[in-house]
């Protein structure tokens, strides 16, 4: 296959996976795009310094969790709301 061929093939695919086109998005109440999941749950960007990084990473590795399942527990445990 040419490399022409092979950029177009691949830029076709990118983006979404499997190459399947992206769901349309949910549009929030002033007609953005929200950040609330089908789930429910609100996407809330924080940093985290390289120590709090390493740690929340490590956590969720020994205890086979997501690092967004952590920092959601000890978030729920600091604000006593468990």
């Amino acid at each position: 296959m040419s490399p022409e061929k092979q950029r177009s093939e691949t830029s076709r695919s990118s983006g979404s996976k499997g190459g399947r086109p992206r769901k349309a998005s949910r549009l929030g109440p002033r007609g953005g795009e929200t950040t609330v999941t089908p789930g429910g749950l609100t996407r809330i960007s924080a940093y985290l310094d390289g120590e709090e990084r390493d740690a929340v990473r490590r956590k969720a590795f020994e205890d086979d969790r997501s690092i967004s399942d952590v920092i959601r527990s000890a978030l729920r445990a600091y604000l006593r709301i468990e």
